[in-house]
């Protein structure tokens, strides 16, 4: 905007907990917690001996409180089931995406679109909410997803994550559109795949002219429609203590009802990125004053490499 992942079963006697142990994670711990839980609560439900007996208070409150416990870990296993849905799904969006700019470039002269040599910058894929004509890839307003979109159906929806929640609404320009406008530009691109990183290289960038294409983030979830690099990346740049700045400070203001740099970290901290050869992974938050190499986004060769 401004400037410039199987647990291993061990061999129980009673093949009913086997079962429970060897299905992934998260739910072979959550449901062998609940099986202990349930043999504790048939312990205080079922008699002994041939005399039934009613339950004492201190046995009712127990089977309350277990009762409660179960509600708490059903919540919590359908809420970690829930997002790793919905980074799925974002992921499975990125892949896409990712198909779709080779497409492009493969038939735009191993280059990522552009207008005049630069990506479009702002977040709109048409004029307002209440047209549906899509904007041509080159307004000055467009959306750069708008470009690729031909090559994906028409489809806008690929461009939005299931866990945004808020990206850049252009407040600071006044613009009275809702946030669900915004909400299928939620994928932020590396402005370094076409504007040079070094000053001295003539634009705009073909994707042989990066120097570690393999290692070079093409988009990721980013509240940012067009990362510009130090102050709206997960690179830490030279110069530069911090990351995410811009959004940590001088924009946040503008969004109180959300941490805006959040928008990074969707999935539980993690950053699902598409690469320039089309490959997703997930970068993990690993604190505001390391971020991740800056060569990342730049095109060239890493000192620390990501791990895919």
């Amino acid at each position: 905007m401004s400037g410039p992942a199987h647990p291993i079963g061990r061999n129980y006697e009673s093949a009913h907990t086997w079962e429970l142990v060897r299905v992934k994670p998260p739910f072979a711990l959550f449901r062998l917690r609940l099986w202990v839980i349930l043999r504790i609560v048939m312990r205080f439900a079922t008699p002994h001996g041939n005399c039934a007996r009613a339950f004492t208070l201190v046995e009712l409150l127990v089977v309350i409180a277990i009762i409660a416990i179960l509600a708490s870990l059903l919540v919590a296993g359908l809420d970690s089931a829930k997002e790793k849905a919905k980074s799925a799904r974002c992921i499975g969006n990125l892949q896409q995406i990712g198909i779709s700019a080779t497409m492009y470039a493969d038939e735009n002269g191993n280059q990522f679109h552009h207008a005049g040599g630069s990506i479009p910058d702002q977040g709109q894929w048409t004029a307002n909410p209440w047209t549906s004509e899509m904007l041509s890839p080159n307004h000055p307003a467009a959306y750069w997803g708008v470009a690729y979109a031909r090559f994906l159906g028409g489809s806008k929806e690929l461009f939005r994550c299931p866990s945004a929640q808020h990206v850049d609404e252009w407040r600071e320009e006044g613009l009275p559109y809702p946030a669900s406008f915004w909400l299928n530009s939620t994928y932020g691109i590396n402005r370094y795949v076409v504007t040079p990183f070094d000053p001295a290289t003539v634009g705009p960038m073909k994707i042989a002219g990066l120097k570690s294409p393999q290692t070079t983030i093409l988009a990721q979830d980013a509240a940012e429609q067009r990362m510009e690099g130090a102050e709206d990346s997960l690179g830490l740049f030279p110069g530069e203590t911090e990351i995410l700045r811009q959004w940590r400070f001088a924009l946040q203001r503008l969004y109180p009802e959300r941490e805006m740099w959040l928008e990074w970290y969707r999935h539980r901290k993690r950053c699902n990125s598409l690469w320039v050869p089309g490959h997703v992974s997930a970068i993990r938050f690993n604190g505001f004053d390391k971020g991740v190499d800056y060569r990342w986004y730049s095109g060239e060769v890493p000192l620390e490499q990501p791990r895919f």
